[in-house]
């Protein structure tokens, strides 16, 4: 039955997001001698790599199915873990997480895709917000648990072994990826490589409010997912102890599980116009916060931005899938998926350069003003696209 697709792409999703290394991630890399310039170089490597084949994956899910795209997904993300758990360099490193990158653009889009179909044929279909709400839950939930084991394995064994623990994880997207029954749809009819950027082209340039959805939502997914690294580099310059960052990322990501299961009452409830308008402002004014405010009210703001953080995922998604077709639904949203890995390729490694050449407030200060200017500029071109937002 489709309807148990949405338990199966629970299951990949719990695979991707109990992430054992993210709390650690900082001091691994400090441990193998790596700076912060390396470590955003690394991301920026996975960034890029998911970006160069976010809309290829996304259109082989359209044209030849997205079953078989999650499965490529699974065992690449898995291979990844595999080759980080086995290695110490920052070559190494850098090959494992472009493997990843690779996986993740496969299910980058693929998953949404396939749910919100899912929910179409099932009887449903005005419950995809609340399941994106729930899987997206579900993975805040993996992470705030995946943070609190991560940090005892780290404690007991040793940082590296915490990546061995992390591919046998990651494995577990695998079999549920097989057993997934695909939708049925009308396929994408494949015409030739150049019906790829003409549905990219459309998307952006000539859907006027498709184009919005995209791009505000892709500034916002830029911004949220440039704090997860800089929080790192926030740690490891504020020299916090394993146990001070394993405690501070169960609760971060903890609100963010928490919010994002009650999404789509928050929406209904306050509207999503004052709600994008939190979005706008708050992300941006998280990198503010990290910049020349104390740590103590830094980290309470941190507070809040991961409150609308919780909301804002499933919300921004919906946007799109709201205004794109059926057809082509994988695509569009590997679009957004693209731009934010294209986007935080380019970001990322600045913050780094300008952390060192300068100082980490000034960094992250910048950063911060550059969301707000861009996020603010896009959220009033989709307002006035969408006037019946409420």
């Amino acid at each position: 039955m489709l309807a148990h697709n949405i338990y199966k792409l629970s299951v990949i999703k719990f695979a991707k997001w109990f992430m054992l290394y993210m709390p650690i991630i900082g001091l691994f890399y400090a441990e193998n001698n790596l700076s912060a310039f390396q470590l955003f170089i690394i991301q920026a490597g996975y960034s890029l790599s998911s970006a160069v084949f976010e809309i290829p994956s996304g259109y082989f899910a359209d044209v030849v199915g997205r079953r078989k795209t999650l499965i490529i997904g699974s065992c690449m993300g898995a291979l990844g873990f595999i080759i980080y758990s086995l290695s110490s360099t920052f070559m190494a490193f850098l090959c494992a997480e472009i493997i990843m990158g690779i996986g993740q653009s496969f299910i980058s889009g693929t998953d949404s895709a396939m749910l919100y179909d899912s929910v179409q044929h099932s009887k449903q279909k005005d419950a995809y917000l609340k399941y994106e709400g729930r899987i997206t839950s579900l993975g805040g939930f993996a992470e705030t648990g995946a943070a609190l084991l991560g940090g005892i394995i780290a404690s007991l064994t040793s940082l590296h072994s915490v990546f061995v623990v992390q591919a046998c994880i990651a494995g577990l997207a695998i079999p549920a990826a097989l057993l997934l029954q695909e939708p049925p749809r009308t396929k994408l009819i494949h015409t030739g490589i150049s019906q790829v950027f003409r549905i990219s082209y459309q998307s952006l340039f000539v859907h006027k409010k498709l184009s919005k959805s995209i791009l505000f939502s892709s500034v916002i997914g830029m911004a949220t997912l440039a704090m997860a690294w800089t929080l790192q580099s926030y740690f490891v310059y504020h020299a916090f102890s394993e146990t001070q960052t394993t405690a501070l990322w169960v609760l971060y990501n903890g609100l963010v599980a928490t919010v994002s299961l009650f999404a789509a009452y928050i929406i209904s409830k306050f509207g999503e116009k004052h709600l994008l308008a939190s979005i706008c402002i708050i992300v941006p004014l998280g990198f503010i916060g990290l910049g020349y405010t104390p740590v103590a009210f830094a980290l309470g703001f941190l507070v809040v931005f991961h409150i609308v953080r919780g909301y804002a995922t499933p919300m921004l998604k919906e946007m799109i899938q709201n205004d794109c077709d059926q057809q082509v639904r994988a695509t569009v949203l590997s679009l957004r998926g693209m731009i934010i890995r294209l986007g935080f390729a380019i970001v990322g490694p600045i913050i780094g350069y300008t952390s060192g050449k300068f100082s980490f407030e000034f960094a992250v200060t910048a950063a911060g003003i550059l969301f707000l200017l861009s996020a603010g500029i896009l959220l009033v071109m989709y307002l006035v696209t969408h006037k019946n937002i409420k």
